[in-house]
């Protein structure tokens, strides 16, 4: 999931590998080790939030010396209500106004996930350090040094991590930084891993970016979901799916997800419209009723998006032909096939454990044969969007 290339951070033991993989191919991803020590793998989480119930209530003892190292009562966690950490290292004039961690902090609030303690949704704890202010400085979060072009972004991001990071986090805290770009590619940000335990959000002056704070919220949304399992395409990374109705989703990461009543949402998909079968398009069903709080866009057959005036479950055009009616044939994501289109309930498949997050002992590597890897959202694509262009 990068420009033309895919690398992860991956964990083995205690020592951390940094490899890169060309094109689609094997590659080593990190899963939790089948034999962990009993006094590890014995731990209860009982809200399944990857974070053991004696950290939350206790702390965090990183060395077994005995001394509480990573606070995690103080710094909020239930152990029955879902918590995600993440610590945000930021290069000058990278970082964003609080107002956009508000917004992420409400979006994971809102989550339609149950918890032990009867409530729903997740505590998302953002980490910018003093630049935090008071809700958001939870004694991480640096400035690092300004690098315009992070390359190769591996091996630079993890130095920065290794010089800024603290260590004892590494088994909480997921790792980003706010920079500018990496490896001259001109991409919104990369993660580190499918699951993982580390991204990067990258719009900043050197390719020209106009950022939003609408940008900065769905691209730190996007990547963080990338190490939460998230693809592009629901189970896959066949992007601009219509029925897809997620941040993840690059029609949507930066504009957010329309909904019927008008506004946007910068969230992950809580919906798993029916697939959509691009040989036989029944425009009279829409999305179906499981979309009718949404509205969606496609591409039309000369690459123009278009974007329903109305809920998603009335019935769309697909074809573009001002009629719409009957099964037709169309390419409505623009991907040179027609194809099935499947989709995702992302709250109903995020994974809270990733990289080196969570007890036992270390991190074991695995082949997997990567699918449908592709670059992430470019200035370029994101200037033809704006056109309403297919990129």
């Amino acid at each position: 999931m990068t420009n033309s290339a895919l690398r992860f951070r991956v964990f083995a033991g205690a020592a951390a590998l940094a490899i890169g993989v060309t094109g689609i191919g094997a590659a080593l991803v990190s899963e939790p080790a089948s034999a962990a020590p009993a006094s590890q793998a014995a731990l209860t989480d009982t809200d399944g939030d990857g974070l053991p119930d004696v950290w939350e209530t206790n702390g965090y003892d990183a060395d077994g010396d005995g001394q509480i190292d990573v606070d995690l009562p103080a710094m909020g966690a239930d152990p029955k209500k879902k918590d995600l950490f993440v610590e945000m290292d930021y290069m000058q004039g990278r970082l964003p106004g609080t107002a956009a961690f508000d917004r992420i902090k409400a979006s994971f609030a809102a989550a339609p996930v149950s918890n032990p303690d009867g409530s729903t949704g997740i505590n998302i704890h953002l980490d910018a350090g003093s630049a935090g202010g008071g809700n958001y400085n939870l004694g991480g979060g640096n400035q690092v040094p300004y690098d315009s072009d992070l390359n190769p972004y591996a091996s630079q991001t993890n130095a920065i991590k290794d010089n800024n990071f603290d260590s004892a986090r590494a088994k909480i805290f997921r790792y980003m930084i706010w920079a500018d770009d990496y490896d001259s590619s001109c991409s919104s940000g990369v993660a580190f891993g499918i699951p993982g335990d580390t991204f990067i959000v990258t719009m900043g002056p050197r390719c020209g970016w106009k950022t939003t704070e609408d940008m900065q919220v769905g691209t730190f949304i996007h990547e963080l979901g990338h190490t939460l399992g998230l693809k592009h395409g629901g189970s896959d990374h066949t992007n601009y799916k219509p029925n897809y109705l997620s941040v993840m989703n690059y029609t949507f990461q930066f504009s957010g997800v329309p909904k019927a009543d008008g506004s946007f949402s910068f969230s992950y998909s809580n919906v798993n419209p029916a697939s959509l079968n691009e040989s036989s398009l029944n425009e009279a069903n829409g999305l179906g009723s499981s979309a009718s709080a949404w509205k969606t866009s496609w591409f039309c057959p000369d690459k123009t998006k278009r974007t329903t005036s109305g809920a998603a479950s009335q019935p769309i055009d697909w074809n573009c032909n001002g009629t719409a009616g009957g099964t037709v044939s169309a390419d409505i994501n623009k991907d040179g096939s027609k194809g099935t289109l499947s989709a995702q309930n992302n709250w109903a498949n995020i994974s809270f454990r990733g990289g080196n997050i969570g007890s036992g002992a270390g991190m074991k590597a695995r082949s997997l044969q990567l699918e449908n890897q592709e670059p992430e959202l470019t200035k370029a694509d994101w200037d033809l969007l704006q056109q309403g262009i297919q990129p």
